[in-house]
């Protein structure tokens, strides 16, 4: 990746954003420096020294059943200083950030954006906009599967995810499912400032996290594996509800899609959701029919 300042980086982005709990370097330093699966390629622009945009791609690997690969870049950090909107410097920063992935030898781009803006990227910059994805309360039972479960503080080691994901093993489809292994894992789970959980049970690897919204305690299921995809699709509803067990709260969220798990509950209308995303996609040499099997919230930076 490019040789940027963080500090600089982080002080713009929490000048636009302006976070709850600011943005560090150690953030950046992680999401930008450590990935596994490649350093970011980072579109940005400066002025006298100071960087005044940013928009960094974090490649990711995705695979079909026939073991084809594409790394994209999931379009994260996406910001212009305020002092310096209405220059035209939302496209150059897009368009320097396409210079920056082909560099670094990513495919193309996999955005996550809000309703607002993904509008912007098609109409304006002729990405293509992907289905959306369902965001739900899920339906939780009585009785529930019993979960081994830990808790992590951004000091995760070891997992116990090898074999979860033998792709050769899914039904047909030229779609493509993020590709996850035990290195991708530690990375992902190691994240600055989030605690996650981990429920393992002889079917199911579950990872979860926990949020409050006006008091109310929610548990948000972030990804689940089926532990043999030859015996699938899995009913999510026992392990959902040993996760609400083990959080203390009947409310546990998911959002995207997963082959593997019949994910039953409440579907939430867009209109009533806090901030819909839409997912838009962007190759750098030639269209890509290019269709996702398989996202969910941790395929992402969203916890």
């Amino acid at each position: 990746m490019e040789n940027l300042d963080l500090f600089s980086t982080a002080e713009l982005l929490n000048n636009v954003f302006k976070p709850k709990t600011p943005i560090t370097t150690e953030q950046l330093e992680w999401q930008y420096h450590k990935n596994p699966a490649g350093s970011a390629c980072i579109g940005y622009l400066l002025e006298a020294n100071r960087q005044i945009s940013n928009y960094a791609l974090i490649p990711k690997i995705f695979k079909n059943h026939l073991g084809n690969e594409i790394t994209l870049g999931v379009g994260v950090d996406l910001a212009v200083s305020p002092d310096s909107r209405g220059k035209g410097l939302f496209r150059k920063t897009i368009e320097n950030s396409y210079k920056a992935g082909i560099k670094g030898n990513l495919d193309g781009i996999l955005g996550v954006a809000n309703s607002q803006s993904s509008p912007r990227m098609t109409e304006a910059m002729g990405w293509r906009k992907l289905p959306s994805l369902d965001f739900r309360l899920l339906k939780v039972s009585r009785s529930g599967a019993f979960l081994h479960t830990s808790q992590h503080k951004n000091d995760y080691k070891s997992c116990t995810v090898d074999g979860l994901r033998d792709l050769e093993t899914f039904a047909p489809s030229s779609s493509f499912s993020p590709l996850w292994n035990a290195e991708l894992l530690n990375w992902r789970l190691s994240r600055p400032g989030v605690d996650y959980y981990t429920h393992s049970h002889e079917s199911a690897f579950l990872i979860t996290t926990k949020i409050s919204i006006r008091g109310i305690k929610i548990a948000v299921l972030l990804k689940a594996f089926p532990v043999d995809p030859n015996k699938t699709p899995l009913s999510i509803t026992p392990f959902v509800s040993g996760v609400a067990k083990y959080h203390k709260t009947p409310f546990v969220v998911h959002w995207g899609k997963n082959p593997h798990f019949k994910i039953n509950g409440l579907k939430i209308p867009r209109k009533f959701q806090p901030s819909p995303l839409d997912l838009v996609v962007h190759f750098f040499h030639e269209e890509n029919n290019f269709e996702l099997n398989e996202f969910e919230l941790l395929d992402f930076d969203a916890f």
